[in-house]
């Protein structure tokens, strides 16, 4: 005869370790306001929204803006998902793909190509899947940036993206008066994939 004890702790611990398996799984969403930050005495900006933020990072957020804020329209909600989903990776670990992603750009702007262009990039232990669009007042996507301005917008990007928990995020950049570019990028695009661009 199976004691009651026994029982009820093998029911209490099926149903506890459900309860924490569905937390881990949960996804629930946050409100956050978009980070701009301007560089070469202004010449140079980007804009930064975050679309999924990993949980370790929520407490950094607040489910609450104020009236004028709301009334602007000038946050954006956010998901969060488990504790341990990856972050975007900034600096030296990276620096690679960074590097590819700065050189498609300046590629897409000599051929003055306003096109989409969207994949993944690995190097080494990092994994990553990104989106690019450049957009303009202009004629063309064309702009007469440096590779190394491109590549140090796209490490802002990526830094800022890192240091705000973002597993899934998007920068928007701006240099001069007419260029425009978007970068979406996810530190897991087999979970989150990158086919488009929403900033």
């Amino acid at each position: 005869m199976v004691k009651f004890s026994i029982l009820l702790c093998g029911v209490l611990a099926c149903v506890l370790v459900d309860l924490c398996l569905a937390r881990d799984i949960e996804t629930t969403t946050v409100m956050t306001a978009p980070i701009v930050q301007e560089w070469d005495d202004g010449l140079s900006n980007m804009t930064v929204t975050l679309h999924v933020i990993n949980a370790d990072y929520a407490w950094e957020y607040d489910n609450t803006t104020s009236d004028l804020t709301k009334r602007e329209g000038t946050f954006t909600v956010a998901t969060v998902v488990k504790t341990g989903a990856e972050v975007i990776t900034p600096g030296k670990g990276a620096k690679e793909i960074w590097a590819f992603i700065a050189g498609i750009i300046k590629s897409k702007s000599e051929a003055n190509s306003c096109t989409l262009n969207y994949g993944t990039d690995t190097s080494s232990e990092y994994f990553y899947g990104y989106a690019y669009k450049a957009t303009t007042t202009g004629k063309d996507c064309g702009t007469t940036v440096e590779g190394k301005t491109i590549l140090n917008a796209v490490d802002k990007c990526a830094s800022t993206l890192h240091f705000k928990g973002a597993a899934v995020g998007c920068c928007t950049f701006r240099h001069g008066a007419t260029w425009h570019g978007h970068l979406q990028l996810s530190a897991e695009p087999n979970i989150y994939p990158v086919h488009t661009v929403t900033c």
